[in-house]
């Protein structure tokens, strides 16, 4: 057996070595280095005689080739282990031969919006180590941390590599978010909770790690981009995602309900079922949620819209996607039709719904919830691209077929 090498790490890192957390997070800003203490700390654990079986995860499986897995075959030459690893590129999983201990990868999803429920095959995972963390929903988490039962070690640890998400990310749930400078910032402490070590750095904490042109270009931002240095670069929490696509939502007590109303359905099963109403008068949208619900049949999802006061003759713009659905309600006496596409669909959509002054219920939770998180996808800079993030969006995506309803004749037409 070789004689393994003493892994330096910062000191900020220290830590990492005596937690008895299950949750670890390491975040911040860009340039901290986080990927490469986390692959550098698994190598670490991998090295060790004490059992170790890990997996590198990232939402999509696809994408830990080019980050976690080349980091971590980094790590393994940058201290000269390469002979000591049996390594197969194709399954991205390595064995360190004196010990048998394995690090395998896989993703949230095998592809973008191909959702994985094999999650029970990380039974035996002692070690899970996140990249992007922050794009991981609440749902499939849980579904994660549940998996992870071995009792090959003491203590099982799901590590967190992410730039902070928005305020009402889930992941604050076990901080203390504190008002800060500039205004509509916040920093994250976290609550008195053993499970979870809170490890925070930005690039200031690895400057001997960054080269003078990175310096720069990230100071750089601080007057050609305020939102992405304050969040990206100094690892500040926003009030809102960035790349938002609904800013201007107001909120009103109730619906007016005088004008005619009209509903929009997203269906779902597994994902919620979700119901808008909406009143329309001129250039005003009112929009109330009535219902977010997973686990719905039609005939129950019938039944509740009918404990609503949902009036039958009330038209519903639904998915066209779903052509059965929409015929058993049909049968069942609703209004109910698809909703038209055509090209470029949702972003038109979008852009039309952009186009009213839109009023949501205060006690629309989900609702507002969604609209503040639904934001155009982010590339590999962290800038907003010309295409809608296509998750947690069932409502938003509810409120755009409702306004077929009301779309122009030779205007926009909503998907």
């Amino acid at each position: 057996m070789p004689n393994n090498p003493d892994l330096q790490f910062s000191p900020i890192y220290k830590d990492l070595f005596t937690t008895k957390a299950r949750y670890i997070d390491l975040w911040g800003g860009r340039g901290r280095g986080g990927s490469h203490s986390g692959t550098k700390y698994f190598l670490h654990l991998m090295i060790q005689p004490n059992y170790f079986r890990g997996y590198l995860m990232r939402e999509i499986a696809g994408d830990i080739r080019e980050s976690l897995w080349r980091d971590f075959k980094d790590r393994i030459e940058e201290e000269g282990l390469e002979e000591y690893f049996e390594m197969n590129e194709t399954a991205m999983s390595a064995k360190y031969l004196p010990t048998g201990n394995i690090l395998l990868s896989k993703g949230f999803k095998k592809s973008s919006g191909n959702r994985t429920a094999k999650l029970k095959s990380l039974a035996g995972a002692t070690h899970v180590l996140i990249e992007e963390a922050e794009e991981i929903a609440k749902f499939d988490f849980n579904q994660l941390d549940d998996s992870l039962r071995t009792n090959k070690v003491e203590h099982i640890q799901i590590i967190r590599i992410f730039n902070p998400p928005a305020k009402n990310h889930w992941f604050w749930d076990k901080y203390n978010l504190v008002p800060c400078q500039p205004e509509g910032y916040y920093k994250a402490s976290p609550k008195k909770d053993p499970s979870l070590l809170s490890i925070f750095s930005t690039y200031y904490d690895n400057i001997e790690n960054i080269n003078e042109s990175s310096v720069t270009a990230y100071e750089g931002y601080k007057t050609t981009d305020p939102e992405y240095y304050h969040t990206i670069i100094q690892g500040l929490i926003s009030e809102g995602v960035r790349g938002r696509i609904y800013k201007d939502f107001k909120h009103c007590a109730i619906m007016p309900d005088y004008y005619p109303k009209f509903y929009g359905l997203d269906w779902g099963f597994n994902d919620p079922v979700a119901l808008v109403e909406c009143e329309n008068h001129n250039n005003k949208l009112w929009v109330s949620e009535k219902v977010y619900k997973q686990g719905l049949l039609n005939s129950e999802l019938s039944d509740l819209m009918e404990s609503l006061g949902i009036s039958k003759r009330a038209p519903i713009y639904a998915d066209s996607a779903e052509p059965k659905d929409i015929l058993e309600l049909k049968r069942m006496g609703w209004n109910i039709m698809p909703a038209q596409k055509g090209a470029d669909s949702v972003r038109n959509g979008i852009k039309f719904v952009k186009e009213f002054e839109v009023y949501v219920t205060e006690n629309s939770l989900n609702l507002l919830k969604e609209s503040e998180d639904y934001h155009w996808r982010l590339d590999q800079y962290k800038m907003p691209t010309n295409e809608p993030e296509d998750k947690n969006n069932h409502l938003m995506d509810a409120l755009r077929y409702a306004l077929d309803k009301v779309k122009k004749p030779k205007g926009l037409r909503v998907v």
